[in-house]
């Protein structure tokens, strides 16, 4: 069990966990080294490592190389999906541990093996459609709405709600132009809400680790529907554990994951009707392994960190299982930042101090040059917020914005919520 002197690569100092994965390292006792193509000044986790290399996570052959000749124990990535394929390679190469393997972490990759995963065990998904967007008949007659997106993307890149044949043609291409496989999938719009459930492998068993109810919000500048907010516990999350949460953990168990985190994305009715989206094999963005280690007490971080050694984490099960150890609800909240320079950031410290705060995870620091990306890089942290009300979480909210900014070089605050927190009456 014991990591204290062992070396920790880490493929990326920028994409967000980074800098959480460097800092738990170093807790744990081990040698930290983070690479990138980035100085450091751009790349967070840099600033917390004992080493940093400045080769790039594309190139695989010169980091195993370099691994040989240092002798790296492990290797790990954060949240970002074209570092976990280089780990993956950077693995296999070296012959190193990995939790995931390229026969589970293909269902990640791409969406629709995942649904055809889903399908194949009796798991809803969306009807999808083969289409070739110069055929204006086949056009014509969709079933509109439909939603077309990259079969292989993320971050809601390249994502649109289609309601014609002109808007389907434009949305098809826009979805190429962000898939790197250059592949496209058309499927049925679900008009339902979000949640997000969470999965914990270990040791080729699947364990329930938490369900949020997720509202989404549409940036104006490209329409593009991104995370506004997320409640815990979700609504529906005692009618899935009895509909459908043995089946898929079935599912998991025999397509042959092992161990590492899982989240779902999956649309519900409001009343009995699930459908499947997609799936990540790893935390998610918002740094999903605080609310699984807050209701069920075991932290999927340390779990990942342990598993990058081939060793088995010492609290993996610590918790009853499907039984939340706590009654408070919890709210996950993207604050947003517009375009511009962030020249000074004040409020961090304030912040993380309150009692209502659970976590504060940062995304864009000072000197970050902030585009009208119209996507989920506009986010500049989450909150992790503790609550008891509707009014209680409002409260909370205001006053965190009214001490946390973002200045420009003007002095101009640059955060915002691109959800209406007023709404949070009306869904919790």
């Amino acid at each position: 069990m014991n990591l204290l002197g062992k070396k920790l690569l880490i493929l990326g100092g920028k994409p967000i966990g980074s800098v959480e994965l460097a800092c738990r390292a170093k807790e744990l006792g081990l040698y930290v080294i983070v690479t990138d193509y980035l100085p450091a000044e751009h790349s967070p986790a840099k600033r917390f490592a004992d080493e940093v290399w400045d080769i790039s996570t594309a190139e695989v052959d010169a980091l195993a190389d370099k691994c040989r000749k240092c002798k790296v124990d492990g290797i790990l990535t954060a949240v970002h999906e074209f570092n976990i394929n280089r780990m993956l390679e950077l693995c296999t190469l070296l012959q190193k541990p990995c939790y995931c393997t390229p026969a589970t972490w293909i269902y990640c990759d791409n969406k629709v093996e995942f649904k055809r995963l889903c399908a194949e065990n009796g798991i809803p998904v969306a009807r999808k459609y083969d289409v070739n967007i110069l055929d204006s008949h086949v056009l014509e007659a969709m079933p509109y709405p439909v939603v077309v997106k990259p079969v292989d993307g993320s971050g809601s890149r390249g994502f649109k709600i289609c309601r014609d044949a002109d808007e389907l043609r434009s949305g098809y291409e826009n979805a190429m132009d962000y898939s790197p496989g250059k592949k496209v999938l058309v499927e049925d719009y679900i008009p339902y809400d979000s949640v997000i459930i969470h999965y914990t492998m270990n040791n080729g068993k699947c364990h329930f680790s938490g369900m949020a109810d997720k509202y989404s919000a549409k940036f104006a500048s490209t329409g593009a529907s991104v995370m506004g907010i997320q409640i815990f516990p979700a609504r529906g999350m005692e009618i899935y554990l009895k509909e459908l949460n043995p089946k898929v953990c079935r599912m998991f168990e025999g397509a042959g994951f092992t161990d590492g985190p899982i989240w779902i994305e999956a649309f519900f009715d409001g009343k009995s009707h699930f459908v499947f989206n997609e799936m990540g094999y790893r935390f998610g963005g918002s740094l999903t392994y605080y609310p699984v280690r807050y209701f069920y007490g075991m932290d999927q971080l340390d779990l990942l960190i342990y598993l990058a050694f081939g060793m088995t984490a010492p609290k993996v099960l610590s918790w009853q299982e499907n039984e939340r150890k706590s009654n408070c609800h919890y709210c996950i909240l993207p604050v947003h930042v517009k375009a511009g320079k962030i020249a000074r950031v004040i409020g961090q410290d304030e912040v993380r101090r309150r009692s209502d705060v659970y976590a504060y995870v940062p995304v864009h620091f000072e000197e970050d040059e902030i585009k009208d990306w119209g996507s989920a890089q506009q986010v500049f942290c989450y909150l992790h917020i503790l609550f008891d009300s509707p009014a209680n979480l409002i409260q909370s909210i205001q006053e965190i914005l009214g001490s946390l900014k973002a200045l420009n070089i003007d002095g101009d605050n640059l955060l915002y919520t691109l959800y209406d927190v007023n709404k949070i009456k009306t869904i919790c």
